[in-house]
């Protein structure tokens, strides 16, 4: 049971009591992107098991794994993670895709210092609207890299899976269509965030966190995020704000076929990705995942294994795996880490 709510998440931490030069063990980071609302503290279960399964002997060799997540900007619970940058909140969905890339840069910069002058290898994770930020990350190395920039020199990304992934026509969904018609009310998110504070603001977060169970019928430790969430100074408005930022932005396929796996040149590291979808997702429209998969996944055409693999649940996981299904999900990624890892070669 979660006692505290954080704002960060890291399983295995940077500091190792074997120095990495005296170690053969080379420094993986699975570095994970929330969905909105993007409080880290609903993945605390799935990022543990992950870990765990995932450094077991049988699954990796050599490796020291470390897995990481914070919360997205405005989801703070603890106000010294914005309190400096408070004039700036409530984030847009480019805002909050240029804080996590500084953060993943320089996460890998902590690791790289004790872990010589390699390139860190990454597996970025993302889940719903994380998956669109993880595409964005993706496509702004590969132009670094282009350009020669400092940043590529230290961070490798080998791998990216996307979970329930909303990367395109969002607005197309069953919850976008209800809510592009909501987000059009001028001032909704300063509106709805000052009437969720009336109603709670004397509700202790005990009780709060016991209403919402009984409610949502959500384990203790989701119900328990959930009203902080709620409580939290700027949870509510930052999430309807960054909502409608999403309904705006998460359009057309807007990446070249680089991203989606095909190398410019042989040279180039290749980055696999995977897609795993829902099978009724209400914030991803069948049509539209169908029409994605159709595109850009591998479908068995030999000399097209760059593509990525994609593919729908048939486990029956929400769109929300991170509320009851976090240990299924986990296993889910743990075989594409081991993919990415063993048929890519990518430790040596």
């Amino acid at each position: 049971m979660t006692t505290s709510i954080e704002d960060k998440i890291h399983v295995n931490p940077f500091i190792s009591f074997i120095p990495p030069r005296q170690s053969r063990r080379r420094r993986l980071l699975v570095f994970f992107i929330t969905g909105n609302p993007g409080l880290i503290e609903y993945y605390r279960t799935f990022l543990t098991h992950l870990y765990a399964i995932v450094s077991r002997p049988t699954s990796l060799q050599g490796v020291d794994l470390h897995v990481f997540g914070q919360s997205l900007g405005g989801f703070d619970i603890h106000q010294h993670g914005d309190a400096a940058h408070e004039d700036e909140l409530p984030l847009g969905l480019e805002a909050q895709i240029q804080r996590v890339h500084h953060t993943l840069l320089d996460a890998a910069q902590s690791m790289r210092i004790s872990d010589g002058d390699r390139p860190v290898k990454v597996v970025l994770v993302g889940h719903s609207v994380g998956a669109y930020i993880l595409l964005e990350i993706l496509r702004r190395q590969q132009e670094s890299r282009r350009q020669d920039k400092l940043q590529t020199q230290y961070v490798e990304i080998v791998g990216g899976i996307c979970l329930f992934p909303t990367v395109t026509h969002i607005a197309q969904s069953q919850s976008g269509t209800k809510f592009s018609f909501v987000l059009t009310i001028p001032h909704i998110a300063f509106l709805a965030a000052l009437l969720v504070k009336v109603l709670t603001f004397w509700i202790p977060p005990q009780l709060l966190t016991a209403l919402v169970s009984l409610v949502t019928r959500f384990p203790h430790d989701a119900a328990a995020t959930t009203a902080a969430f709620i409580k939290s100074k700027w949870g509510i408005r930052q999430a309807l704000h960054m909502a409608k930022d999403e309904i705006a932005t998460i359009t057309e396929d807007p990446w070249d076929d680089e991203l989606w796996g095909a190398a410019v040149a042989s040279s180039s590291p290749k980055t696999k990705l995977f897609f795993y979808f829902g099978e009724n997702d209400h914030w991803v429209a069948d049509r539209t995942r169908d029409e994605l998969i159709a595109a850009r996944a591998y479908q068995t055409t030999r000399g097209e294994e760059w593509r990525p693999k994609m593919e729908i649940d048939q486990n029956n996981i929400p769109h929300g795996f991170c509320i009851k299904h976090s240990v299924p999900t986990a296993e889910k990624v743990r075989e594409y880490i081991v993919e990415i890892l063993r048929v890519g070669q990518v430790m040596h």
